[in-house]
């Protein structure tokens, strides 16, 4: 998905096919896609929400990361939760969560 949203301009369609990367190495626009799709602007969020591994557990935010290489590291401030902000941060499959200075 990052792949292919870097190939839309960052504008992810709301479909999008493709073959295996064997025989093609591209994402293909699906012809009548709107683009960007309003449910398909959140998938990015929704990305960077799995790469974390992020959960509430008993008033806290806890992360699980598993964040590709290539990527590096993810960072996120302000994370509003449980009425307080957090700040999150993995490279890898490590990473730490912290409570924002309020």
């Amino acid at each position: 998905m990052i792949e292919a949203a870097d190939q839309f301009g960052y504008r992810l369609p709301e479909a999008l096919s493709g073959f295996d990367r064997e025989r093609l190495l591209f994402a293909v626009p699906y012809p009548t896609a709107c683009s960007p799709q309003a449910w398909a602007a959140g998938t990015p969020l929704a990305l960077i929400r799995a790469m974390l591994g992020v959960n509430p557990v008993n008033g806290r935010l806890v992360i699980d990361p598993d964040v590709p290489e290539k990527l590096g590291r993810i960072a996120a401030e302000r994370v509003r939760a449980f009425g307080q902000e957090w700040e999150l941060e993995a490279v890898g499959r490590s990473g730490h969560v912290r409570l924002q200075p309020s």
